[in-house]
């Protein structure tokens, strides 16, 4: 009688389980707004997504939330962040600025910025100084402020990365200051050959984060924060980066 007690209680524990399994399936995930800039090859567009986009669904899966990405020109993507409740912010450079109104959460993805020439290697800021032609850099990014504070005067800021790479093969800057994986990945897009290109040493580093609106719980940071650990060990996170990158 006793063992069959055991076994019918056994059994009620597994059924009442499996409802709060199932009541767990069946619960709506958690919807949460993403904002990204138009930053090829980070974030392209809806149809063609880019690096940090595909990185990003990988950490909703983790997350256990549903992604809501919307793209907006870069410095607008920040104010609808700021000032959208419990929203998500990627593909970030980090500044003090910038801290004093987001939450950094974690690295998506580490970035190499090099100059990129057709001809002669370029490999510090002293011999870009001596170049005859223009230096292209992306106009008003930190890119910009890092050559200047390296006492390169001789630039020309372009509106984007399309724009510099034709400069390039055209024979007008002698040299594009850029992520190496923007410069590869923007002259395919063009028709371009990318084995062209010269790429020298690097000569500053940066980090592409994932940041939060001010208001985000410190529960949903964690999680964010543990998802993004989770995505850094799955394979498909160099699978998704060589895709790209190539």
């Amino acid at each position: 009688m006793l063992k069959t007690c055991h076994v019918a209680a056994f059994a009620a524990a597994c059924f009442f389980a499996s409802l709060a399994q199932a009541s767990d399936l069946d619960a709506p995930r958690e919807k949460v707004i993403a904002y990204t800039g138009y930053l090829p090859p980070l974030s392209i567009n809806e149809a063609e997504k880019g690096i940090t986009v595909e990185l990003m669904e990988l950490v909703a899966e983790e997350a256990g939330i549903d992604l809501e990405i919307r793209y907006a020109p870069w410095k607008r993507a920040q104010i609808l962040a700021e000032k959208t409740s419990g929203s998500l912010l990627f593909a970030l450079a980090s500044t003090r600025e910038r801290r004093s109104r987001f939450h950094y959460i974690a690295p998506l993805i580490y970035t190499e910025s090099v100059f990129v020439t057709l001809e002669r290697q370029i490999n510090t800021a002293e011999e870009a100084k001596t170049a005859v032609r223009p230096i292209g850099v992306h106009l008003g990014s930190q890119r910009s402020r890092i050559l200047k504070r390296h006492g390169v005067s001789n630039i020309s800021e372009v509106a984007t990365a399309e724009q510099l790479a034709a400069m390039l093969y055209a024979g007008r800057i002698d040299a594009w200051y850029t992520m190496r994986v923007r410069a590869n990945y923007t002259a395919k897009t063009l028709g371009f050959d990318p084995k062209a290109l010269v790429a020298g040493a690097p000569l500053s580093h940066g980090i592409q984060w994932l940041a939060a609106n001010k208001d985000v719980s410190p529960e949903m940071r964690a999680r964010y924060s543990a998802a993004v650990s989770k995505v850094w060990r799955n394979p498909r996170y160099w699978q998704i980066v060589d895709k790209y990158a190539e």
